[in-house]
């Protein structure tokens, strides 16, 4: 009844040519329909948004490096070279400075800069690092209030608010801001609201300085992460929905943002070249693609989909990883995809129905079908069926959808503050119990990020199917092993770590690191035979595994095969090699009575 009289509300709105945005944001007649606080006050509230943010993460700035931190900064060649690997950062993909046979089409050079100019004043810090994280969640604490007072003008201020507050506690974020290889996300999105709330202040004063500052904004998003080229969709349909504006100034306000991204994309064209060329997915990677046929395919991407929303209300459990095979294939036949398929029949309709009438819950939708559809693997083909950091875009939109149904409960007969306050008290409660619901759920959760040995304990816990999970805790647990001083502890994590290598190997074979520390454990045990056989497994995988071709030339020097020890060890790139590795090439030479090559190699190894 309530949508009824909404979209009834537009032919009222023809007949004045009025925008019609207050009579389907505003529920009842005599309220304020201006923003009734001062710049002031809203720079106030926003600054105590940002504060709330920065407090609720500060724990993670003494968090390690964990997962993918390897692979932008740990490990990252480029990073790690501070201002002089600023060059070939712009010039090379994400992962290209960890590893260069990792082919992956992904272009973010601004947070990889970020992360170098760090590492050239503070080295290698977690600290420092996860630091900056939390500040980049106040910044978009502050500038998405502001953004969202000011789209939403016509509204009491309680609707920019909670939509904020909400989107500020929800869970779903964790691991965007404690993960500091998430940097890529929260520049993305920070640089899309600056962008928005530049775009509506130009639109507003009609002034096209703004719109520049806007453009450049923007241009920034989109060179931090990809998704950012979602939001070419929302720009526009925000100047539709909130302000009234006729189709060719709306076209001739966009027109810029179409241009940072034409721009952006040939850059990444001529740099890591067209939208996943040249990679190679796997179901290990995208579960969908495990599917036996595309029956099932299908089923199994509307029940992904309904994932992608469910998990925006219910944020529990969340993990680092939802590979292969944490989510389940479906079929026609599963209730779960039927749930999926009338959620989103019905998201549609009202997304549709509304656009038309400008009514809000339509943009909300709207904006959470833009922002997710580069991960929902319709389009393209995603890494992932699903992680919970594809949600933090799209989650704004959820946040304006739940604030918006809170916002019916409103007390329309107040006039003030105050007795606004007073009259309100069910919205305010509900509110309240909504961020305390997730203030409790990210210090419930976040601590699971505080370190390797933290977080993969905890998904595999969770995800006892996850063949990835399985590997890296097994992984970290080798890792242990490896240094552990104490017999006893040592067999222990050596056991433990076997048992869930064998496992994640399980369930999927092909993963050469998996192989590499299930050989090294074997080695601990000197089964030689198994370690060999390990390596080989791994190097069949990847050939080209350095990690894999040393211990497999120990293995071979510690059976006597010398000459194989040699051969395997004399074609790896030498500069790569530690002391420990010219050490082993020393001892086969000697033992094969080359006393030449033995002494050459004997100063390298520092003895």
């Amino acid at each position: 009844m309530v949508f009824k009289k909404l979209i009834m509300a537009k032919s009222g709105s023809k007949k004045t040519g009025k925008s019609n945005v207050d009579s389907k944001v505003v529920p009842k007649a005599g309220f304020q329909s201006k923003f009734p606080l001062s710049p002031a006050v809203k720079w106030m509230i926003a600054g105590s948004l940002a504060v709330l943010a920065i407090l609720l993460y500060a724990p993670s700035a003494g968090y390690d490096f964990v997962y993918d931190d390897d692979a932008v900064i740990k490990d990252n060649a480029y990073v790690k070279q501070g201002f002089e690997g600023l060059d070939e950062i712009w010039k090379t993909s994400y992962f290209k400075g960890f590893n260069e046979n990792i082919n992956a089409r992904a272009y973010r050079p601004i947070p990889l800069s970020t992360l170098a100019i760090e590492y050239e004043f503070f080295g290698l810090n977690p600290k420092v690092h996860h630091t900056t994280n939390i500040i980049l969640y106040g910044l978009t604490a502050f500038f998405l209030f502001l953004l969202m007072s000011r789209m939403l003008r016509s509204s009491h201020w309680i609707l920019p608010l909670m939509t904020t507050f909400f989107f500020v506690v929800h869970p779903i974020h964790i691991e965007v801001v404690a993960n500091i290889k998430s940097r890529d996300e929260l520049l993305a999105f920070l640089n899309f609201v600056i962008a928005a709330w530049l775009l509506l202040k130009s639109v507003d004063s009609d002034k096209w300085q703004w719109l520049a500052a806007a453009f450049i904004f923007y241009s920034i998003a989109l060179f931090s992460k990809e998704s950012a080229l979602t939001t070419l969709a929302v720009l526009p349909l925000m100047l539709w929905f909130f302000r009234d504006l006729p189709f060719r100034k709306i076209a001739l306000r966009s027109a810029p943002f179409l241009v940072a991204a034409a721009f952006y994309l040939i850059v990444r064209s001529a740099i890591v070249g067209g939208i996943n060329e040249g990679v190679t997915l796997t179901h290990l990677d995208n579960s969908l693609l495990a599917a036996e046929n595309f029956s099932q395919r299908v089923a199994s991407n509307l029940y992904v989909l309904g994932l992608y929303f469910f998990k925006n209300i219910f944020p529990n459990p969340l993990l680092s990883d939802y590979s292969y095979s944490t989510i389940p294939l479906t079929n026609w036949a599963d209730y779960r995809t039927w749930l999926s398929v009338f959620l989103y029949a019905g998201l549609i309709f009202v997304a549709l129905r509304g656009l038309a009438a400008k009514w809000l819950p339509a943009f909300a939708i709207w904006h959470f079908f833009a922002t997710v559809s580069i991960f929902s693997s319709v389009i393209v083909l995603n890494v992932s069926a699903y992680n919970d950091r594809f949600n933090y875009n799209p989650s704004l939109g959820v946040c304006l959808l739940i604030a918006w149904l809170l916002y019916r409960l409103i007390k329309a007969e107040a006039r003030t503050t105050g007795d606004f306050l007073k009259k309100n008290i069910l919205l305010l409660s509900i509110a309240g119990l909504i961020g305390l619901a997730g203030v409790v759920a990210i210090y419930a959760q976040m601590p699971m990020w505080k370190d390797r040995y933290a977080l993969f304990a905890h998904d595999v816990r969770l995800a006892p199917n996850n063949a990835r999970m399985l590997k890296n805790h097994g992984g970290s647990l080798a890792r242990q092993a490896m240094t552990e001083k104490d017999p006893e502890k040592r067999k222990k994590y050596t056991a433990e770590a076997t048992e869930y290598l064998e496992r994640a190997l399980k369930i999927y074979f092909r993963m050469g690191t998996g192989h590499t520390h299930l050989g090294n454990m074997y080695a601990l045990q000197e089964n030689w035979e198994a370690a060999e056989k390990a390596y080989r497994n791994a190097l069949s995988i990847d050939s080209k595994s350095f990690e894999a071709t040393t211990n497999l030339a120990n293995v071979c020097y510690r059976t006597g095969r010398f000459e194989e020890a040699i051969q395997l060890m004399e074609r790896l790139d030498k500069r790569r090699f530690s002391q420990n590795d010219y050490y082993l090439l020393y001892l086969a030479y000697a033992k094969k009575g080359d006393t030449e090559k033995a002494n050459y190699y004997k100063p390298l190894a520092g003895k």
